[in-house]
């Protein structure tokens, strides 16, 4: 279980604005798959474990359906009391914890040891390096210059032979690297 929780809108705010270590830190952002838990303060009834639809959203007691699309888990919270203040409780308190999250993934395909679709890593960020690493790295025949197609079909070729280059460029969600063959 992940320990990401939240209680309100306000608490969104303050940690939003909280600095840790001189930087801001990241809200997780629900997403559709994602399974979540939502408690309401001293209404066992209303607690409910769900799994966010293709488009979002979560179907609550009481409430019904409710979107929290792209919402940090803060966000989600202040939602949720809102839609039970709106004619069910005086003053909800609600806790939402993140349980499970979707997983992404992406595709290493053409001449590198093991072409294959991969899941991201828990911290959800990978370097095209890393990524080619996870296939078992390239084959003899590889053609180093790799090609990645991104989920809106846009394409971005990287010199992997760069070790540079490959850090710094980052994968996204549905790409596909394609390690061609190098002509002889």
């Amino acid at each position: 279980m992940l320990a990401v929780m939240a209680v309100g809108e306000s608490a969104a705010q303050e940690a939003a604005e909280a600095p840790v270590g001189g930087a801001q830190v990241q809200e997780y952002r629900l997403n559709p798959g994602d399974g979540i838990v939502v408690q309401v303060f001293e209404e066992p009834d209303l607690d409910a474990k769900v799994r966010l639809s293709e488009n979002g959203r979560a179907t609550l007691p009481l409430i019904g359906e409710i979107s929290l699309n792209g919402m940090g888990v803060k966000a989600a919270a202040g939602v949720i009391e809102a839609a039970y203040r709106k004619g069910y409780l005086v003053k909800p308190a609600v806790t939402v914890t993140v349980t499970e999250k979707k997983r992404e993934r992406f595709n290493l395909i053409g001449q590198v040891a093991k072409p294959n679709a991969y899941y991201f890593p828990e911290s959800g960020t990978l370097t095209l390096l890393d990524a080619i690493g996870l296939a078992g790295g390239f084959t003899r025949m590889a053609n180093q210059k790799v090609e990645v197609t991104r989920a809106s079909g846009s394409k971005v070729k990287i010199d992997a032979s760069n070790r540079t280059e490959a850090l710094k460029f980052r994968l996204l969600p549905g790409d596909t690297v394609d390690c061609r063959e190098r002509g002889f």
